[in-house]
């Protein structure tokens, strides 16, 4: 069984890439052998995602191609874990009985183990549950990752199946989640982002208390961190302990993603959701201005009046959010809102997307140009000829725009951390030069 070769496809979520990272660690201790090349392997695991539909179809698909491939090398096994098979195991394994197992969101580590002893295991119970993620195999090489620090949720938002999926939330311990940090430091990782369905209820269930602000201390405390930054934030469980840690903290980037999904309370009560969502973000704004906030919409969720709708944009204008992720609401079976009444029409739903963008995008341009002459620290993620990629501090990395920096020089590499002029903008994309290479007479565009 050893030296087999093992290729793990993540679909979904940066969640998702730290359980595929650390069941990558597993393989390895095992003696199996990792490789990028589905072709060349002797075992796929497809670890999916089924939040919303297109999630499911994007799995659906990856699974019908890796069936294609193993029509012509019927030695090989196809294993699919986390959220699909959590959700659909048995209708999974019908319409694809090429599948050799499945094992759900709180299993997928004992995959290594039941393949090892050549259990293929159709028949294994989905659970869901805490994932161990202290030894992973970085999936890139630049030097930034995520730290997952707790599993599962215990909301109720009617449009979501996370806690059908995931479980009830589980905070791992504050000397864990510090210990995996302090590793991947040693590592020469200088960024984490920290996520989880939902960071800021982090240690309710085994502190007693909301303990997310002790966590972030902690971090801040290990010296080769550069940017500490904060993802998934339940805006409600937002405290000033919290605040107070992030603005204070050098190395914690002065960046929230508060997902609030709507501004209207009548769309807001019909969600499930806190209906206070203006308060949050406003007080937010107003004690600690120096903080970026990104956030999440969803457009065209059921009973969303033109009232409710105008709301919103009207929210939306007085340009709170340096970064907005906007969708449209999507139905699903499992859902609370999907039986809602009075739903909304797809072409709607697409305008009322638009509308939304558009009004985001005159906030990104005003934002972008407010930086132009100013300076910031830069990591750099890629290098194509005489252009530099990548992101500041006010930017997480793959949800959020880029920086690109012209370079008169090829004496940087990627991961290296710069600092950076501001020069111009394109569109939601921020053009810059590195500091040292300003001239006599640069001009700003």
């Amino acid at each position: 069984m050893s030296n087999q070769k093992v290729a793990i496809i993540t679909l979904g979520c940066s969640k998702n890439t730290v359980e595929s990272e650390s069941v990558a660690g597993l393989f390895l201790k095992e003696g199996f052998d990792l490789t990028n090349d589905i072709f060349k392997s002797d075992i796929i695991v497809i670890h999916t995602c089924s939040f919303i539909k297109d999630a499911r179809l994007e799995s659906e698909n990856c699974i019908k191609y890796t069936g294609e491939i193993k029509e012509k090398k019927p030695y090989l096994k196809i294993f699919v874990s986390g959220c699909l098979p959590q959700l659909l195991k048995n209708q999974l394994l019908q319409k694809y009985p090429f599948i050799d197992g499945c094992v759900g969101t709180g299993n997928f580590g004992d995959i290594v183990k039941l393949i090892k002893k050549d259990v293929f295991f159709k028949n294994t119970e989905i659970a869901g549950g805490m994932n161990d993620s202290s030894k992973r195999v970085l999936s890139s090489s630049l030097p930034t990752t995520y730290i997952k620090i707790s599993e599962g949720c215990n909301h109720k938002c009617s449009f979501c199946i996370i806690p059908k999926l995931r479980g009830k939330y589980q905070s791992r311990s504050i000397n864990s989640i510090v210990n995996e940090a302090k590793a991947l430091a040693d590592c020469g990782i200088k960024e984490i982002n920290i996520i989880a369905q939902d960071t800021t209820s982090y240690g309710l269930d085994i502190y007693g208390k909301l303990s997310l602000h002790k966590l972030m201390d902690k971090l801040s405390q290990i010296n080769d961190l550069k940017w500490i930054r904060l993802l998934y934030a339940y805006p409600s469980r937002i405290n000033k302990q919290l605040l107070d840690v992030i603005s204070q903290r050098e190395n914690i980037c002065k960046y929230i993603d508060i997902p609030i999904q709507h501004i209207s309370k009548h769309v807001l009560k019909n969600m499930a959701r806190p209906v206070n969502a203006r308060e949050i973000v406003e007080n937010i704004k107003k004690q600690y201005p120096d903080i970026i906030l990104r956030t999440s919409i969803i457009a065209g969720f059921p009973r969303e009046t033109e009232e409710d709708f105008k709301e919103l944009v009207g929210f939306v204008r007085e340009n709170h959010f340096e970064h907005i992720g906007i969708f449209g609401y999507s139905d699903q079976k499992n859902a609370k809102s999907f039986n809602l009444k009075n739903k909304i029409k797809h072409e709607l739903i697409e305008t009322r997307k638009q509308i939304v963008a558009n009004a985001q995008f005159q906030n990104v341009l005003k934002n972008n140009k407010n930086k132009i002459g100013k300076s910031f620290e830069f990591l750099i993620e890629n290098i194509a000829g005489k252009k530099a990629y990548g992101r500041t501090y006010f930017q997480a990395p793959e949800i959020d725009n880029n920086v690109f920096v012209n370079l008169q020089s090829n004496n940087i590499k990627a991961g290296e951390f710069k600092k950076i002029i501001v020069s111009g903008i394109k569109d939601y994309d921020i053009i810059a030069q590195l500091e040292t290479e300003k001239k006599a007479g640069w001009k700003m565009v």
